[in-house]
């Protein structure tokens, strides 16, 4: 995979966690055209960047924590 293709796949996967629309592990790898490992190493790199990442069970989505200042 190209740099440009992975920056493409992050920066969609970063729209969805914003969007509160990923679904579930398999619906966001199906999304992303992507194995689901694959998906989780792409939430890993995204929390490594500084997202706070949260999953909320009940709907099925990923989103992004707000921290208090």
């Amino acid at each position: 995979m190209r740099f440009l293709d992975k920056k493409q796949k992050l920066d969609y996967l970063l729209s969805l966690i914003c969007q509160q629309s990923t679904g579930t592990a398999r619906q966001l790898s199906d999304r992303l055209c992507v194995s689901i490992p694959t998906a989780e190493k792409y939430l890993a790199l995204l929390r490594e960047d500084g997202h706070n990442i949260g999953y909320c069970t009940r709907r099925k989505t990923y989103y992004l924590i707000e921290i208090e200042k």
